[in-house]
């Protein structure tokens, strides 16, 4: 016991756990930080006086419970899950989560792994009030996910954030690729990470010592991509001098190819041979230099598309493919939106020195509703916005924040249907029943609680079941049930099925 402490560490910590190999084990108390430990199963057993007093909880009522319970998240945007399953510390890094008892949206976390004989036993999470840092230190206000990178590289494996089976799936691969040499080529929409992902398997395979080096072949002019990626000799033509290539730049670490469906044929021979015999020219030289890289490309269109129209050669994609690895689209992974929105969100209330805690209900259920072609680029991008035009006092996002949503969401004309209702409605679907002078928008709401109600009733008013009938997630549902005013209907289906 330290001189003058008031607690007894044991008060915060899980019966029965031996923390004899943390000497500094009774120190934790004493910190202004909020800490918390998880075992290797995510299972709280440690948790401090500074944390319970952010979440305004007892350590008694949380220890000994998974810390995916006692928080509000999906085990993917858990930062002490995460480096449970990726081994890697996560420094400063904003999260918004809540806890059973408080919201807690302006938090910035620092989570180590540890180790004993070479294998995690435990996690030691440090979290700062964004809050009481703004107050006292605000050069403190600049969290990012992790600094531990390559040169040229910002993310890694623990930067992800996505709980989608078939994004999990991704990363799953992706890590795969992470312990090869093998080529790798992602495929995916514009805007759906394939950037982040080449960077997470470049770090989780080289760590900080070999060279990232990418190049978006869309962007390249045809007449300069060729030097450009294989250097060029001097006397090679008009002006030309010895210069290294990017594949020469890249020797000995990662090159990224983006977009590489767009490279012309001729060149796309040229690969293809330097692949096979691991060695390049420089344009307009004989000698012949050896590589030692591992290639990552990239593709934003149908690998078979391009193949079955002649832009993109056979051989190369199966050169290049050896590990495929398809990004879903955000469309494809909706329970993700609210996610990286929360995220997106506290990384611009950082960026932009504002206080935002939520997003709101509304906003939540128009992301779901909209197709989102630009993807998670585009989602951040939109928060951005958002962001900025939100109030230095206001606390949630609001649907007035979001400009493209009004852009989007203007009411249509309310405008009579031409058409009398037929005398005979027998062959008519369900929704001809509605009133022939309702919008759309009124329609289309009229119809969704019809279906929330159809839903419930079919699970005996339990939420969760019903959310999966709709392919929807709890929390959206729950919102919806309080938008549309339905929590009176669902005390009711509860009280009738006891």
């Amino acid at each position: 016991m330290i001189a003058g402490r008031i607690c007894d560490v044991k008060q915060f910590c899980l019966p029965g756990v031996d923390f004899s190999r943390l000497a500094f084990m009774d120190l934790l108390c004493d910190l202004d930080l909020g800490v918390l430990m998880t075992d290797d199963k995510g299972i709280l057993i440690f948790y401090n006086e500074v944390q319970a007093t952010i979440d305004k909880m007892d350590p008694a009522d949380v220890l000994g419970k998974p810390i995916t319970q006692v928080y509000k998240y999906n085990n993917d945007s858990s930062t002490c899950m995460r480096v449970l399953k990726h081994g890697k510390p996560i420094i400063n890094y904003a999260l918004s989560y809540r806890s059973h008892n408080a919201d807690v949206g302006n938090t910035i976390h620092s989570v180590f792994p540890l180790f004993h004989k070479q294998k995690i036993f435990a996690t030691i999470c440090f979290v700062k009030d964004y809050n009481i840092l703004e107050r006292s230190i605000p050069a403190f206000l600049s969290p990012k996910n992790n600094q531990r990178f390559a040169d040229g590289t910002h993310y890694t494996f623990a930067s992800i954030i996505g709980s989608d089976p078939g994004f999990v799936d991704a990363v799953k691969t992706a890590k795969m690729a992470g312990n090869s040499p093998s080529p790798v080529m992602l495929y995916g929409e514009t805007g759906t990470g394939k950037e982040l992902f080449a960077q997470a398997i470049h770090n989780f395979y080289y760590g900080k010592k070999g060279h990232y080096v990418d190049i978006n072949c869309a962007a390249i002019p045809e007449n300069l991509i060729e030097g450009l990626l294989f250097g060029t000799a001097k006397g090679a033509y008009t002006g030309a001098v010895d210069r290294a290539g990017l594949f020469e730049q890249a020797n000995g670490g990662t090159i990224f190819l983006d977009e590489i469906n767009s490279m012309p044929l001729h060149l796309q021979g040229k690969l293809l041979r330097v692949l096979q015999e691991k060695k390049l020219r420089r344009v307009g030289s004989l000698k012949t230099i050896d590589l030692d890289v591992k290639i990552i490309s990239s593709l934003n269109q149908s690998p078979r598309d391009l193949i079955r129209s002649g832009v993109f050669r056979m051989d190369l994609f199966y050169r290049l493919g050896v590990i495929y690895i398809k990004l879903p689209a955000l469309r494809d992974r909706r329970p993700d939106i609210e996610e990286l929105g929360r995220h997106f969100l506290q990384k611009y209330n950082t960026q932009l020195g504002k206080s935002l805690q939520n997003i709101a209900p509304e906003v939540i259920d128009f992301f779901w509703q909209y197709p989102w072609p630009g993807n998670v680029r585009e989602l951040e991008h939109v928060i951005e916005s958002a962001v900025n035009f939100a109030g230095r006092d206001e606390t949630r996002l609001k649907l007035e924040h979001c400009y493209f949503a009004n852009i989007l969401e203007q009411d249509p004309p309310h405008s009579p249907s031409p058409d009398p209702t037929p005398a005979d409605d027998s062959h008519q679907p369900e929704s001809s029943a509605l009133p022939a002078n309702l919008d759309l928008c009124t329609a289309l709401k009229t119809l969704e609680k019809k279906m929330i109600i159809q839903a419930l009733e079919q699970s005996s008013g339990n939420v969760a079941g019903a959310a999966r009938r709709l392919g929807i997630s709890r929390q959206l549902l729950g919102s919806k049930i309080s938008r549309l005013r339905l929590r009176h209907f669902l005390a009711e289906i509860k009280h009738k099925n006891m």
